[in-house]
């Protein structure tokens, strides 16, 4: 599909996937909502567990987002045969992957929580969670090969389906297991891992079962696994390694953030927990028009639209930042209300007030930052984000390091960190594509490979 990048086009590739990242959210939000109303040291045990498990499981999703950028290119040109091609060897890679992080997670997970978090009762908890969620690596990393080639030839409705199942599934699951219903005993955290593990089963089989229904291997020449082209393995290599690395930094960065707050103390661990879910949630849109902006702008740079590139980007970047204020006003209006789906603890919903209003300063610059972020990758200059990730988490941990564990400030002053990467990521980001220079970094991601007879 060769895109226009309208108004329309961004947005019916946007909500689609909006959708399916909100019903992907829920699962976090189900876990902690559940959790908060079922045990304090559960609660604040996911908050360090999830981010731990996604530090690593986003390696997959650096893989899949460099093969998006990949076959969104191929789709541009209208070179659909290399799109299968291009699928095929991201599978691979993934499985491979696949069997690391499980090896890693069942073997390491023990000494590297023992080593970081204080309590020992979080370490169980977290440790319980990260083993159930261990069977879910497979599917985990399948889903977002799918979710990558989906995005990548702009068919998004399907994201939509797949996570609502999962959420479904999880709000189901997670009840009966968390709680103990239906005969089951109570599990606490170790049942939101069992259910979280079904539930991204359910949204693989989804993505599964959609694409051989629809006869897609046919379409785009997938799963022939005829050939392993190592030019086109190191096609996705060179391209994702850096998003990797800027995954790694990243979450890695929010998780120093959370062992900080660990040690001012369980009570503002648990509020920052409530406070990460709802920064989650609100940043739906956000990510999902920067997947957008990654996909259409390499899209149309196959078309060889190189002067439309930076047109497509402000219209991505109007849609991203009012929806985002209209989202964030909402929220701002009913914080209450909202506070009190994560927790029953009126205590809890108190201190989170103002690191609330703190977390809203960043947002204000989130939303326009983390679009032209994606939209350096959709160009295929991966490594550019790398080195601006290298810069704002510098300045994330250093602050992080100086008001939390050397000053143990306030908890509104800790989620400054916040604001200060952000805002940094937005005068970066600004920077690059204001001066031009992107034009000289845009990477072709041409691979020659032996055509075959389609059957």
């Amino acid at each position: 599909m060769q895109l226009k990048g309208t108004y329309k086009e961004i947005w019916n590739i946007s909500y689609p996937i909006i959708l399916g990242s909100l019903a992907h959210s829920i699962n976090q939000l189900i876990d902690t909502a559940y959790l908060g109303h079922s045990s304090r040291t559960a609660l604040e045990a996911i908050t360090l567990a999830s981010i731990y498990y996604f530090v690593f499981i986003f390696i997959a999703g650096g893989l899949a987002r460099g093969c998006q950028v990949i076959i969104a290119r191929h789709s541009g040109e209208g070179t659909i045969e290399k799109i299968g091609q291009a699928f095929d060897h991201l599978l691979l890679l993934a499985v491979i992957l696949s069997v690391l992080l499980m090896l890693f997670f069942g073997y390491a997970s023990e000494y590297i929580l023992g080593w970081v978090v204080q309590s020992r009762d979080i370490q169980e908890a977290a440790l319980s969670y990260i083993y159930m969620m261990n069977y879910a690596v497979f599917p985990v990393v399948l889903g977002f090969c799918f979710n990558g080639f989906y995005t990548g030839i702009s068919e998004t409705k399907i994201i939509t389906l797949a996570t609502v199942c999962m959420a479904i599934t999880n709000i189901i699951f997670g009840y009966i297991f968390i709680f103990g219903k239906f005969g089951f005993s109570p599990m606490g955290i170790k049942g939101a891992g069992i259910s979280t593990a079904i539930a991204d089963t359910v949204l693989m089989l989804v993505y599964a079962i959609h694409f051989f229904y629809n006869k897609l291997q046919k379409k785009y020449r997938a799963f022939t696994f005829r050939h392993i082209y190592l030019p086109q393995i190191w096609s996705i290599v060179r391209l994702s390694t850096p998003i990797v690395l800027q995954n790694l930094i990243g979450i890695g960065s929010w998780w120093f953030f959370f062992l900080s707050v660990e040690k001012l103390g369980e009570h503002e661990l648990a509020v920052s927990g409530i406070l990460k879910s709802l920064f989650v949630f609100i940043g739906i849109p956000v990510w999902s028009f920067a997947s957008t902006s990654n996909t259409i702008i390499s899209n149309i740079i196959g078309q060889k639209r190189i002067d439309d590139v930076v047109p497509v980007l402000k219209k991505v970047l109007v849609v991203s930042v009012g929806t985002s204020l209209t989202l964030n006003l909402i929220v701002v209006l009913f914080p209450h209300q909202i506070f009190s789906i994560f927790t029953n603890d009126a205590q809890l919903i108190q201190d989170a007030m103002a690191p609330f209003y703190t977390l809203m300063i960043a947002l204000l610059f989130f939303s326009s930052g983390m679009i032209m972020n994606f939209g350096i990758t959709g160009t295929g200059a991966t490594f550019v984000p790398t080195i601006v990730e290298v810069f704002c988490s510098f300045f994330y941990i250093s602050y992080c390091y100086y008001f939390i564990q050397m000053k143990q400030s306030e908890l509104y002053i800790a989620w400054g960190c916040e604001v200060v990467y952000w805002l940094s990521l937005l005068l970066f980001t600004s920077i690059y594509w204001g001066s031009g220079i992107w034009r000289k970094y845009i990477k072709n991601m041409d691979v020659e490979i032996k055509k075959e007879p389609v059957a």
